[in-house]
């Protein structure tokens, strides 16, 4: 990630078509053993640590029904001007017998190049770092993007088979 204080930022979202984001519906016994296995497979699937991920929102209702809603940011840097930034959010509600909970992932691809100094912030440097990021760079970004679908792809089977084994185990 650059860190400036003036940047211009391109941003797109993983899955250029509707809809732009993943969606996985559980319902089952032992939902609340999804939060272990999510926050696991980010790490293992995306090849990030556990400084990558932010989790900025919990909340967990303990009871005859657990209520949980917890929203994760993950940060994986790709090179000196690209990452990928995504929302992950799990909600659901339920005990060891049933229940249902739903994953929302929205993976986007980020650009940074920074705009500090005065070369930076030039007509001439603007012209050539467009020029590069058209003949060069662009197609970099396209894979960027072709592996991040592979890899949000691959987290969403993987989570398939962990709704099929809790389902198998406790159901």
């Amino acid at each position: 990630m650059t860190f400036a204080r003036t940047k211009l930022m391109i941003q797109d979202n993983c899955f250029e078509e509707e809809p732009s984001q993943l969606e996985l519906n559980y319902i089952g016994p032992n939902p609340q053993r999804l939060y272990d296995k999510t926050y696991e497979l980010l790490k293992v699937v995306f090849r990030i640590g556990d400084s990558d991920i932010q989790e900025d929102e919990y909340t967990w209702g303990k009871g005859k029904i657990e209520k949980f809603k917890v929203r994760w940011w993950v940060h994986k840097d790709l090179d000196k001007f690209s990452y990928l930034w995504i929302r992950v959010r799990l909600a659901g509600e339920g005990d060891e017998k049933s229940g249902t909970a739903k994953i929302d992932l929205k993976p986007m691809l980020r650009t940074e190049y920074p705009q500090d100094t005065v070369w930076q912030k030039s007509i001439l440097y603007e012209m050539i770092r467009t020029m590069w990021h058209r003949m060069f760079y662009h197609r970099q970004r396209f894979d960027y993007a072709e592996e991040c679908r592979h890899m949000t792809i691959t987290y969403q089977h993987q989570m398939q088979e962990f709704f099929k084994q809790l389902r198998e185990r406790y159901g």
